[in-house]
């Protein structure tokens, strides 16, 4: 029995593709080019981004939409609509809409079947004819118009979609759970509810990043950092909450876990800040230091709008991390098997914790969580947090005082470990 002609369609139009990558990828170079000079200097605006489709994205949206129905494998790619995906990102919400006017501003000139272009560059071209945002089949807006660009003496159909950092968030979570993660199929109805739920919490982010910028003037920069954490918490712990009620089956609270994340994330992280190259813990304590502490606030607001590592710009760089985490691959629920060997004092707080790393839920979770963050192994992971949180219960202490800490430590419930208060009392311990 042979094959289905279905897959020598995929194969050719797969094959079509590689043989016509590098001419999409200079014509999206060129049209990123563009956009780019356009609007990037626009203050909404994040960035311009692009990407060609692959071959495995490709062939699953052969199926999907049954697309070898209508049209001959060797022209699928040429007229597929989002062959070539480019992204413009701004910050909130209300900036969606704002770069969606400018972009009918600069696309100003009228052409056939309700296509736009720039009075000086009519080889990008704009369908603009139609009501925007549309709305998708999860209910949500989004601005998203079909295109093409000319190059080479050939056209190249496009998508440009314009998202704010949330809503770029948003997507990319969703499309990660859901979309590409088979294993989650089942619980497509709980994972539906939980992820309505949290794109609502994501929106109450974006109001709180724009209240930042827009009153950035009339909040003292302690109460900023307490900001940034608190958002930064929110996001991480919508986003856990509806993996361990996916992997497990069971509702649970894990708030605190992703607060005392957080907490490590903006102090010890080996996370780096995309917009400086500066470690979370350099980056806020210079942003904390270099104002003198007497400045006005309209000081403070000129000072910050114009810095480089701005609050805003911190979340901005670290919610672009986060997206990009595989959230499928994370192991929850399952044993963690890390062999590690430390000095000393270290020795015995990681013994502590390794103790009961497989015993109790939410100190397992916890780590799940910590190690999907972090970009090392998860024996290079757990020695740096090791050292964190020794450093930190430890740090200025006796002889005396360390020996009555780690006898403490010992006493303290597994699922307590890992949470700031249980950090402070420690490190409060004379």
């Amino acid at each position: 029995m042979g094959k289905l002609e279905v897959f020598d369609y995929i194969e050719t139009a797969a094959r079509v593709l590689d043989e016509n990558l590098v001419a999409f990828t200079h014509a999206a170079d060129k049209l990123t080019e563009y956009l780019n000079g356009a609007f990037g200097n626009i203050d909404a605006t994040i960035g311009v981004s692009s990407r060609i489709k692959t071959r495995d994205s490709l062939k699953e949206k052969i199926l999907r939409n049954s697309l070898y129905r209508d049209t001959p494998a060797d022209r699928l790619v040429f007229e597929m609509h989002d062959i070539i995906g480019v992204k413009l990102e701004c910050r909130f919400f209300k900036d969606e809409a704002f770069l969606y006017d400018k972009i009918r501003e600069v696309f100003c000139t009228e052409l056939e079947d309700g296509f736009y272009c720039p009075a000086d560059k009519k080889a990008v071209r704009l369908k603009l004819d139609e009501p925007q945002p549309e709305y998708q089949k999860n209910g949500y807006a989004i601005y998203r118009i079909d295109g093409s660009v000319l190059y080479a003496g050939n056209s190249y159909n496009f998508e440009l979609q314009i998202k704010s950092l949330v809503n770029s968030f948003w997507s990319e979570i969703e499309h990660k759970l859901i979309y590409k993660n088979n294993r989650l199929s089942q619980f497509d109805q709980i994972m539906k509810e939980l992820l309505n739920y949290t794109h609502e919490s994501l929106s109450g982010i974006d109001h709180q990043l724009n209240l930042i910028f827009d009153r950035m003037s009339g909040n003292a920069i302690h109460n900023q950092q307490e900001q940034l954490k608190s958002m930064l918490a929110l996001g991480l712990n919508e986003m856990y909450t509806a993996i361990v009620k996916a992997h497990t089956g069971i509702p649970v609270s894990i708030a605190e876990y992703t607060e005392a994340i957080v907490d490590y994330l903006i102090t010890a992280s080996t996370y780096r800040n995309d917009m400086t190259g500066d470690s979370f813990l350099k980056t806020v304590t210079e942003n904390f230091t270099k104002h003198a502490p007497h400045a006005d606030s309209e000081a403070l607001r000129r000072a910050a709008m114009m810095d480089g590592d701005n609050y805003g710009g911190l979340f901005v760089s670290l919610m672009k991390w986060v997206r990009e985490l595989d959230y499928g691959s994370i192991s929850i629920g399952e044993n963690i098997d890390i062999t590690v060997a430390l000095d000393g004092i270290y020795n015995d707080v990681a013994g502590i914790f390794l103790k009961d790393i497989n015993s109790d839920f939410y100190l397992n979770t916890f780590f799940h969580i910590y190690f999907s963050l972090e970009r090392g192994t998860d024996c290079r992971d757990f020695t740096d947090y090791i050292t964190y949180y020794t450093d930190r219960i430890m740090s200025g202490k006796t002889q005396e005082q360390r020996y009555r800490t780690l006898a403490r430590l010992s006493e303290i419930p597994a699922n307590k470990l890992p949470l700031i208060d249980t950090v402070k009392m420690l490190e409060n311990i004379r």
